[in-house]
């Protein structure tokens, strides 16, 4: 949720350097969802509560994903971030169109690509330095210890008898 908190926060500075809302803005993106899947027209308010009813589904739902695989991600937080960022990146480039969404990136502003990929990475970076949070079972771990990485020999008690 903090990576969806810190998206949501960077959109002012995004539309205000753009000069407008991109067509990767959540507004436009429910405009577009709603037309094409629905075959309803959204007034500008509706489209804005649409867009960030599906981002706050959305953001959370990549984050509980991270979480879940993490112990397959490298342990190195700046590493996970771009990691996570950059898949982020990558399934929206691609899916977005195909869903009809967006229209396809080609059409977008250079400007508009790149600030995709800034805000992608942003998501990434903060998600990813989100510490695990405790499961059922226990505190959640990153990966379990190498035996070579234990501090005492394979088979020697743990404590005194």
């Amino acid at each position: 949720m903090i990576g969806t908190l810190a998206l949501s926060a960077s959109e002012p500075l995004r539309d205000s350097m753009l000069g407008h809302p991109p067509p990767y803005s959540v507004g436009n993106i429910a405009r577009r969802a709603a037309r094409a899947w629905l075959g309803v027209r959204l007034r500008p308010r509706q489209a804005q509560r649409w867009g960030l009813a599906m981002r706050w589904l959305y953001g959370p739902a990549l984050g509980v994903l991270q979480g879940s695989l993490r112990f397959l991600l490298p342990t190195s937080m700046p590493l996970r971030g771009f990691l996570l960022g950059g898949g982020v990146w990558l399934f929206e480039r691609l899916s977005f169109p195909r869903l009809r969404v967006t229209p396809p990136p080609r059409t977008w502003s250079s400007t508009e690509r790149q600030w995709l990929a800034l805000q992608c990475l942003l998501f990434g970076l903060v998600t990813g330095a989100v510490p695990p949070l405790v499961q059922a079972g226990g505190p959640v771990r990153e990966r379990p210890p190498r035996e070579g990485g234990l501090p005492v020999a394979p088979g020697t008690p743990l404590s005194p008898p």
